[in-house]
């Protein structure tokens, strides 16, 4: 279920042939990744973990930007893990509304719960030039720069190359490190797939972000927060990536895909039969592993996705 073979099922749902000059492919894989994003909330088949270290009489702290959504609940509530340096603890979540209207703002030992918020900031844009040629391969090429630039970027940020003769858009599907990114670019004239040359230029906006905010807020630094979430999956945009969810449901994915393309297109009817076959499958997919992992039901609240 490359990205290769996953766009290809997706056409032939479409009947778009390979001679049909309309088709974007960029568009294709930008309803692919929507897909893939419901699938993870709807399953939550794909978790990660972010330890958090306190500081003394800080409440709020960015969450890393692969977050989707909260995952462990205990008793129908969501928590995480705190540690004092001896001892566990386990903080639930309380609404925002709820932290602001106790005003609880003088520093304790231990937190009594915590919450998550919209960082009201945005981080700032990102620019340079590149420093090597990155050569696509199956659509995908690295982005390295000689500075550190990149440690606020996270796979699915938008990346844009404005040098004369190579402008192109794209994402970002992956991070390596602070000076090295891979992207998948598609020339702005033609949309195939385009290379980076050294000293082309660059723009990228990292993603919106958000905080979790501990009530009231620690006394003490060097504690330590595990926190669980439901993460977002880096996104396919070229040929040999791969998304890390069941091999077993290609179709579901490329059927909920057909369905945002055709209500685009204005062809509900079709839309709603795709729409339906996916809805059997998520049900398929949490039936047996509900089973097999002994995993209750929950609700994903919709503020969080």
């Amino acid at each position: 279920m490359d990205g290769k073979d996953l766009l290809r099922r997706y056409k032939e749902l479409l009947h778009i042939k390979s001679t049909d000059t309309d088709f974007v492919e960029r568009t294709g894989y930008d309803y692919l990744y929507a897909a893939a994003r419901e699938w993870v909330i709807q399953t939550e088949c794909l978790t990660a973990t972010q330890s958090i270290t306190t500081v003394a009489s800080q409440a709020g702290y960015t969450l890393d930007g692969d977050y989707l959504s909260m995952y462990l609940k205990h008793n129908d509530r969501f928590f995480l893990k705190y540690n004092d340096g001896t001892i566990d603890y386990f903080l639930y979540f309380k609404p925002y509304e709820e932290v602001i209207f106790d005003n609880q703002t003088t520093a304790i030992t231990i937190p009594s719960y915590f919450t998550i918020l919209d960082d009201p900031t945005p981080d700032s844009l990102i620019s340079g030039s590149a420093n090597a040629t990155g050569t696509h391969v199956g659509g995908k090429s690295t982005l390295a720069v000689a500075a550190a630039a990149f440690a606020d970027v996270t796979p699915g940020d938008i990346v844009h190359n404005t040098k004369t003769g190579n402008v192109s858009d794209g994402v970002v599907v992956g991070y390596t490190s602070t000076t090295s990114i891979d992207t998948c670019m598609f020339l702005a004239t033609t949309g195939a797939a385009a290379s980076w040359a050294s000293s082309d230029t660059f723009y990228i906006q990292p993603r919106k972000r958000f905080i979790l905010q501990f009530d009231p807020p620690p006394k003490t630094g060097s504690h330590t927060a595990t926190f669980y979430y439901l993460q977002k999956p880096n996104p396919v945009y070229s040929d040999y990536d791969v998304y890390m969810i069941a091999y077993d449901y290609p179709e579901a994915l490329c059927k909920y895909a057909a369905w945002l393309y055709k209500y685009r297109d204005q062809e509900p009817k079709f839309g709603d039969a795709f729409y339906r076959y996916w809805d059997m499958q998520i049900k398929d997919y949490q039936r047996l592993t509900r089973k097999g992992l002994a995993k209750r039901s929950r609700m994903v609240p919709q503020w969080s996705r």
